[in-house]
């Protein structure tokens, strides 16, 4: 795209150029380098944005996982769209171009704000969901490691070295689990082994 028609945009059609950095990291590096051209494909397939350059860096190992970014020059129908890209599409981050000054009616502020505060309840809600999420997920684990270790005794696997064997979880991070079922009254601990009470 001409920088004549850029500038035409921008001035008469109300587009936004920008130029915006997009990173993925993860594993493997094949993962890294389809998420990073699917999230870009998807931003080129939406109305109200034109890309007008995109440098993508080959992926870099990092320690174990990769890193990748794509640094795109776009214009953007609207800061409608913009802060949609922004809210949505998580930019590691933007540089607006153009227009040096941005003029907007009242209730486009409020709009803007209100669809801002729309995605801030969300992610706020889906935190939420995944701390709960989390709680319950950590509390069945706590109960099948916890009905292992009877079974386990039942079965006259007494020795916490072999409990942890069997368990698949290392014997130093059962021994808080052991002293809590021992409270419990559920085990006793007699020398190194452990039985049902």
């Amino acid at each position: 795209m001409k920088s004549k028609e850029i500038k035409r945009k921008v001035a008469e059609e109300g587009y936004i150029q920008a130029i915006i950095v997009f990173e993925v990291v993860g594993s493997p590096k094949e993962y890294v380098e389809r998420a990073l051209k699917n999230h870009l494909d998807k931003l080129k397939a939406e109305k109200g944005i034109e890309f007008i350059k995109e440098d993508i860096e080959k992926p870099e190992k990092q320690d174990n996982y990769w890193s990748t970014f794509a640094e795109v020059e776009m214009l953007v129908k609207g800061l409608e769209k913009f802060t949609w890209i922004c809210m949505d599409f998580m930019p590691a981050s933007v540089e607006i171009m153009a227009p040096e000054e941005l003029s907007f009616k009242g209730r486009e502020l409020t709009n803007w704000l209100n669809d801002l505060l729309a995605k801030n309840h969300e992610i706020g809600l889906l935190a939420q969901q995944l701390g709960q999420q989390n709680k319950l997920m950590v509390k069945n684990i706590n109960a099948l490691i916890r009905n292992t270790i009877l079974i386990c005794v039942d079965s006259k696997i007494n020795n916490p070295k072999e409990i942890a064997e069997r368990i698949g979880v290392s014997e130093k991070d059962l021994k808080s689990v052991f002293e809590a079922m021992i409270k419990e009254g559920k085990i006793k601990k007699d020398g190194k082994k452990y039985y049902r009470k």
